[in-house]
């Protein structure tokens, strides 16, 4: 009776210490937009294991990519409140700072390489966040990398007449809004989570993400090309709830910043590789990948002399992020 009251009095003992170390772990809930085989998904994977492996075990962190908790306004609210801890989001976020919306300039990013060197500094990532943290709360701690954007559409578009004769899918975001209708396309503003059915009813002929996004929604299934307009370099902000990060210890901090600028760097590398992966891919699949010439692209661009006007006159840093954008082409 002695020996099974100890062996019992032990367990209790271990069942206790068990439930006050799961108290003691740091919940790190993650959402995202990306879907499972999207590179922003891999990254945070990358990071989850990091951060878990760095700090022995202290956090625990719970991914849910691909909108699981809802679509990207609403767990971008969700990580301002602190009932998620992070969030890799779009420009959505631009609402409460206008300078975020400086990611979607068109045309001013021509490769990977003047990507790197545009975000690799502290002088790029200032004018970029402006005064968001102050406003909301809430640390931008990197960008992850979406990549150029691009246009499918059900039948190719070879011409800027061409643009005049679809629908097109954009994000509830002015900046695309304009720039389309500039180009010429009929928009339709809708949530990321509707557009294949949306493809495959025909209620939209188009929609513009970058290859990665294409292939990991699955699109490509009822899309018949794609323009290789490049016209938007995408970058995600890593937002991460400032009264969670603060109320950490000052070693924990330090690990989880750590971890973070490990992550983005994982996902600048992989997303470069995943970009051109994805386009042999859906040129396998089929689609046919349609790279404009010189010409066309001149006139995309002199397409939106009036855009530029609106856009400089709407977003505060526009002429300096534009001029910062140019310093760092590469020859």
């Amino acid at each position: 009776m002695k020996k099974l009251l100890s062996v019992l009095a032990l367990a209790t003992i271990l069942a206790f210490s068990g439930a006050a170390l799961a108290a003691d772990k740091t919940v790190v809930k993650i959402a995202t937009y990306a879907s499972p085989t999207h590179p922003v998904t891999a990254s945070v994977e990358f990071f989850k294991e990091m951060l878990e492996k760095e700090s022995n075990g202290a956090f625990e962190v719970q991914h849910f990519p691909n909108n699981q908790l809802g679509s990207e306004d609403i767990f971008i609210d969700q990580v301002r409140r602190g009932t998620v801890q992070v969030a890799v989001s779009g420009t959505l976020i631009r609402k409460d700072e206008p300078n975020i919306g400086l990611i979607d300039t068109p045309f001013v990013i021509d490769s990977w390489a003047q990507g790197r060197a545009v975000y690799a500094g502290e002088e790029g990532r200032k004018i970029l966040t402006g005064g968001y943290t102050e406003k909301t709360g809430v640390k931008i701690m990197a960008f992850f990398i979406n990549g150029f954007r691009e246009v499918s559409s059900k039948e190719p578009i070879e011409k800027m007449a061409d643009f005049a004769n679809m629908k097109l899918r954009v994000p509830g975001n002015e900046i695309y809004v304009r720039l389309f209708q500039a180009l010429g396309c009929n928009t339709v503003m809708m949530p990321m989570a509707e557009i294949y059915n949306a493809l495959e009813t025909k209620v939209v002929d188009a929609q513009e993400n970058p290859y990665s996004t294409l292939k990991g929604a699955g699109w490509w299934e009822v899309q018949g090309a794609v323009l290789e307009t490049r016209h938007i370099f995408s970058t995600s902000p890593f937002l991460v709830n400032g009264k969670f990060f603060d109320k950490l210890s000052p070693e924990l901090q330090e690990v989880f910043a750590k971890c973070v600028k490990a992550a983005e760097e994982h996902n600048w590398k992989i997303s470069e590789e995943d970009d051109n992966a994805s386009k042999a891919f859906l040129a396998e699949k089929g689609l046919k990948i349609v790279e404009p010439s010189p010409e066309f692209r001149a006139e995309m661009r002199a397409s939106l002399t009036d855009y530029y006007t609106w856009f400089t006159g709407e977003i505060p840093a526009a002429k300096e992020w534009i001029a910062y954008c140019d310093s760092k082409k590469v020859q």
